[in-house]
């Protein structure tokens, strides 16, 4: 018999306690079982760490202990697993439904690939801060890259083998944008790539990428530069359009909802609420 598909799931998380819940309970109540999870908590001054602890028989490792922000959080989170592929899962995000990682692994098991895909990606559910509205977002192609980031990074899942045997971690000076780098690293490294017409996370606006956003083109420009190796007038010209695109989120949010996004159907609101207190 063939193993089962092993997905590591981590969850950072600091000062989390009004939101910690909602995404354990969405991690455990998943419907395929072959999972480890790992929550790393940056020694939260509030109930988090209770939190957590009130699930620890189905929790395989939680760490309480001062990191030096995110980022780092993430990289210790990686050192840990020991599953196929590695999904991050922060506080405050949830999968799309219980069923996901059932039809994440069912994807991989009907690849057109000789072997399992080296990285998967789909689509993602935005609620808007106020919980009021959800959204359906559908992945760009990984072929856009070079434009940022295809799809929430919470709808991004690793080999684990990829990132273990090319030294691939979060550079934490890019504060902001270190997924960005992870991802564009990681993606020089594949050559089996599967997109899933599922969403895979439900993710809040507003966070710190939307309230940084200067800083953050900032950092977006150096990464093409070091990773993708693009020239000056080429990254000129993309900032320039994310620019744009900012402005018009910002100031015609209606509009740009529009074109960006579909509203869903209520299953996926439905499902955000589900762990709610």
């Amino acid at each position: 018999m063939i193993p089962m598909i092993k997905f590591s799931i981590i969850t950072v998380v600091y000062n989390g306690e009004d939101q910690i819940r909602k995404t354990i309970l969405s991690v455990i109540n998943q419907t395929y079982k072959s999972i480890e999870y790992i929550i790393i908590d940056g020694y939260s001054q509030d109930n988090t760490l209770g939190i957590c602890l009130q699930f620890e028989s189905q929790v395989d490792r939680i760490i309480s202990e001062q990191d030096d922000g995110l980022y780092d959080a993430m990289n210790k989170g990686i050192k840990l697993a020991t599953g196929d592929y590695i999904i991050f899962m922060n506080c405050g995000d949830s999968f799309a439904s219980e069923n996901t990682l059932n039809d994440v692994s069912i994807q991989i098991d009907k690849s057109l690939h000789k072997t399992n895909p080296e990285f998967i990606y789909g689509d993602s559910i935005e609620e808007s801060l106020d919980g009021n509205n959800v959204y359906y977002k559908k992945a760009r192609s990984h072929k856009f890259a070079w434009y940022g980031m295809f799809t929430h990074h919470q709808s991004m899942i690793y080999k684990t083998d990829i990132i273990n045997s090319n030294n691939i971690s979060y550079n934490q000076k890019y504060f902001i944008a270190a997924d960005y780098q992870f991802t564009g690293e990681f993606l020089k490294y594949c050559s089996s790539i599967e997109q899933m017409r599922i969403p895979i996370c439900i993710f809040k606006q507003g966070g710190i990428s939307s309230k940084w956003q200067k800083e953050g083109l900032k950092q977006q420009w150096i990464i093409r530069r070091s990773i993708f190796k693009y020239g000056i007038i080429k990254c000129f010209i993309i900032t320039f359009i994310l620019i744009i695109a900012n402005l018009i989120r910002k100031f015609f949010a209606p509009v740009y909802n529009l074109f960006r996004f579909s509203r869903t159907k209520n299953k996926y609101q439905n499902e955000s609420i589900k762990y709610q207190e």
